[in-house]
């Protein structure tokens, strides 16, 4: 944000500013809100695009769809936010993908290298590995993002559970936790209070909380030894 800010100090200096990021990590892991508070912080409007949904059975148009996207971010400062950008960037050597679907990727791929603002582009996938190797190359800055260690989850359930203290102790409870994004997290904990609330109680209860934690799990085909 910093480089945002004082753009001048470096143009002065005849130094680029970065203008293209890459978000790379799983689902629920805050790529999402941090393009949402870099929009806030720098002032910038945002426009999300999901790639999936861009690209439609009419391939010939997705290509001018795209061009128009990268149109806007360079005629106006801007953050144009490309989510589920693995939809499109697939490996050029996946001999599954359609012939004008390759052909659309070389065209993105020389869109991003020309591409030098004003507005910042930030692409967001949840499966690097599937994106192609060509792709990386042209980004300033690769971000990732991880999902939380104990620390953090602990930190989250504090907050979470600030007007409805627990029973159980949430340190113990976040070793349980580890390996789940941000949002699975948040998701439990909603459920847990909920279920305290239609009790008409003011606290949760470790079986409300490893209930709705077995329930969030059982959604993602996953198991938990944890015990109410």
């Amino acid at each position: 944000m910093e480089e945002r800010r004082r753009g001048e100090v470096l143009r002065r200096h005849r130094l680029p500013l970065t203008t293209r990021v890459l978000f790379a990590g799983p689902p629920g892991c805050g790529k999402t809100l941090c393009a949402e508070v870099l929009s806030r912080e720098l002032s910038l409007p945002l426009y999300t695009a999901r790639i999936d949904v861009i690209v439609s059975s009419f391939l010939g148009e997705t290509a001018s769809n795209l061009r128009r996207l990268f149109e806007l971010a360079t005629r106006q400062p801007c953050i144009l936010f490309l989510d589920e950008f693995d939809a499109i960037a697939r490996s050029r050597a996946d001999t599954t993908e359609h012939n004008e679907l390759r052909r659309v990727v070389n065209s993105l791929l020389q869109m991003i290298e020309r591409f030098r603002g004003p507005g910042l582009v930030i692409a967001a996938t949840n499966l690097p590995q599937f994106l192609d190797e060509a792709i990386w190359r042209r980004f300033d800055e690769v971000i990732s993002f991880e999902p939380p260690g104990q620390r953090e989850i602990a930190s989250l359930l504090a907050r979470q559970f600030a007007n409805f203290p627990p029973q159980f102790d949430l340190e113990s409870m976040s070793t349980k936790l580890v390996g789940m994004s941000y949002a699975d997290i948040e998701r439990v904990c909603i459920d847990a209070i909920k279920k305290a609330v239609l009790k008409t109680r003011k606290s949760v209860s470790e079986t409300e909380f490893v209930a709705a934690l077995r329930q969030e799990l059982r959604r993602k085909g996953l198991t938990t030894s944890a015990k109410p």
